[in-house]
């Protein structure tokens, strides 16, 4: 990727997220599935655009900034009609407009064939295919195996405290991933301390129920399942760090 590719992309992604969380108004958010409210949330994008990409501005540019809000108006469309609007669809729309803006920052700068060749290798490349792998894994297949390997404790847990939890098991999962994305993350990047400054502010969140819970093994079911998670998360961090230096 070229220094003007990577500035237009990080110039194109600025305006997204100013005008997707910082500038855009109440009523526009309130009539997101209203034509008029897609047209101003469009325009809100294109504006923010043109002055992110400031001097470097050109008719061919702003074209490209119109076809990223239309897309953006698109994408924001599905989200809305077909999904409830969760954690989960909000993380999959953004991972979207993310794409999109990268591919009208290639598009703008790349000719044809460079940015066929680009994204040629991007398909090629291992080091995309086993961190993909890696993070599917780890983050939503870690969380079968945790769920399995805590399911027979959290059935021994007393009634009464299980009835006082009703959002334990999907708050849980929601925090599971979080949790294995983070500590994968931090071990990738080298930021291994980062790991134990995670887990004592979860133990910090936790220790009230684990201070109350004096009969029903609140706290071995908790230390079991957070173990199990870290540990997959660690386990699997480090493999991919080794692998990484052997296919380069």
């Amino acid at each position: 990727m070229t220094v003007q590719t990577t500035l237009l992309l990080l110039q194109l992604y600025l305006a997204h997220v100013v005008a997707e969380f910082l500038a855009q108004p109440g009523w526009v958010v309130r009539n997101k599935r209203r034509p008029h409210g897609f047209a101003a949330h469009a325009a809100l994008h294109v504006a923010a655009a043109c002055a992110a990409v400031n001097i470097g501005l050109t008719a061919w540019l702003f074209l490209g900034i119109v076809a990223l809000a239309v897309a953006h108006v698109v994408l924001d469309y599905v989200k809305n009609r077909f999904t409830n609007d969760g954690p989960i669809a909000l993380a999959v729309a953004q991972a979207a407009h993310l794409l999109a803006v990268g591919v009208t920052a290639v598009w703008m700068t790349t000719s044809w064939a460079g940015a066929i060749d680009l994204m040629a290798h991007a398909a090629r490349s291992t080091r995309l295919y086993l961190y993909l792998s890696s993070y599917v894994a780890v983050v939503f297949g870690g969380g079968a195996v945790v769920q399995k390997v805590t399911q027979s404790f959290l059935d021994q847990i007393h009634a009464n405290v299980a009835a006082s939890k009703p959002g334990l098991l999907n708050a849980g999962k929601y925090i599971g991933w979080v949790e294995r994305f983070l500590i994968l993350t931090f071990v990738l990047a080298g930021y291994d301390a980062a790991v134990g400054l995670l887990l004592a502010a979860k133990a910090v969140v936790r220790y009230p129920e684990i201070k109350e819970d004096t009969k029903s093994h609140f706290a071995e079911y908790f230390l079991i399942g957070t173990l199990t998670s870290v540990g997959l998360a660690l386990v699997a961090g480090i493999a991919v760090r080794k692998i990484r230096t052997l296919v380069g």
